[in-house]
């Protein structure tokens, strides 16, 4: 398949029957080293540049490409997942009114002092590079966003703060990358550190002392494996009988609260809903493009690795293939709680009275085995 997931080294050993979560997640077994590779994330499109916060989570961009979203070019906003990919959030960029000019966002990190994810701004979906930006990882709003970098010419990657606030970065005012220090106060490349003129310098990591965040651990089904439990944090744990492990569970309180207006565009709704009015949801589900001669494709699979509009025609565009998953019956409050496959990318359509879709999701949803979601209604904005 041409998009790229997330991958996690499970540093604990074992196998991938026996995960320490007490469930069985997909994996690649490394005998010879007693451990496992998991793949935690499964969007149809590519999610990279995973960088490891200080909370613990897996924060990372992901391009969002499904329907004919941003103009059917898509968009890569910022995400954070837990460490086995089972509460994938979206933070910034996925929102109209958080695209601004740019529609890639990428590398990003989180500064120690201030709290700010730093990250690079591009105006196309297959750049690396472009200019420092920086929203709040306490409050991603727009109020928050901050451009870093003055419109000087020169482009920059790779920003990794430290924990002096401090920060380092790749650039380079015509073509030769090298790194720098940033000059925070002035908003531009400062001293160098380091530029071979025959390489172009990018992805400097400093060494310095790191603690080891807090253990995030989604859910724990124990051995009982007879009866899956799903456990919704901070709620109590639910049990259900005759639950197959490859399946998750997911609930949404109210399919009726929104704050999408009403428009013709896809991410709009078709019309006004209150409770009553969505009576069931259809569940879509979204399947890898695998093609084994990359001619076929505009500029060859994997041009820039992010399934940008110049990457594989599945991974960047309004025309991934898909299929219907099934059905589900919405309560007269607005509530519905299915279950269904995990491990498999999915979005939901809002039915009325005669099963026409009035809302539809316009990002690749996923659940891990065993898992459940909960979300409060078909929202716009980013994950708070």
């Amino acid at each position: 398949p041409y998009a790229y997931n997330l991958f996690r080294l499970d540093t604990q050993g074992g196998h991938v029957t026996e995960r320490i979560t007490g469930h069985v997640l997909s994996g690649i077994e490394f005998p010879s080293i007693n451990t496992t590779i998991d793949q935690i994330t499964y969007n149809i499109s590519s999610n990279f540049d995973a960088a490891l916060t200080p909370d613990g989570n897996i924060l990372f961009s992901s391009v969002q490409a499904n329907g004919s979203r941003a103009g059917g070019k898509g968009r890569v906003m910022l995400c954070v997942d837990n460490w086995d990919g089972a509460y994938p959030r979206p933070i910034y960029g996925n929102c109209d009114e958080e695209i601004g000019g740019t529609c890639n966002k990428s590398q990003a990190k989180i500064t120690f002092g201030s709290r700010k994810i730093v990250y690079v701004e591009s105006p196309y979906m297959n750049w690396g590079v472009g200019q420092l930006a920086a929203v709040s990882w306490d409050a991603p709003y727009n109020k928050t966003h901050e451009k870093l970098t003055k419109d000087e010419g020169g482009l920059y990657r790779s920003p990794y703060p430290l924990p002096d606030d401090r920060m380092l970065v790749s650039y380079a005012e015509r073509g030769d990358f090298g790194i720098y220090w940033f000059d925070c106060k002035n908003g531009k490349a400062g001293e160098l550190v380091h530029n071979d003129p025959e390489w172009n310098d990018h992805q400097p990591a400093p060494i310095y002392i790191k603690y080891k965040p807090r253990w995030i651990n989604t859910f724990t089904a124990g051995k009982n494996f007879g009866v899956t439990t799903v456990t919704y944090q901070p709620f109590d744990q639910v049990k259900v009988e005759g639950y197959p492990h490859s399946w998750a569970t997911w609930i949404c309180f109210d399919t009726t609260l929104t704050d999408l207006p009403v428009g013709p565009y896809p991410h709009q709704r078709t019309k006004a809903t209150k409770q009553g009015d969505v009576k069931a949801v259809r569940i879509v589900e979204g399947t890898q493009c695998v093609e084994s001669d990359a001619s076929r494709f505009r500029a060859g699979a994997g041009s820039r690795l992010i399934g940008g509009a110049r990457s594989s025609s599945n991974s960047g565009t309004a025309f991934q293939q898909r299929r219907i998953i099934g059905y589900q019956y919405v309560e007269d409050d607005g509530s519905v709680v299915t279950s269904q496959t995990a491990d498999t990318p999915y979005y939901i359509q809002n039915l009325d009275e005669r099963g026409m879709a009035v809302q539809t999701a316009l990002a690749w949803a996923y659940l891990r085995p065993y898992h459940g979601r909960i979300c409060s209604g078909c929202h716009d904005g980013s994950y708070r």
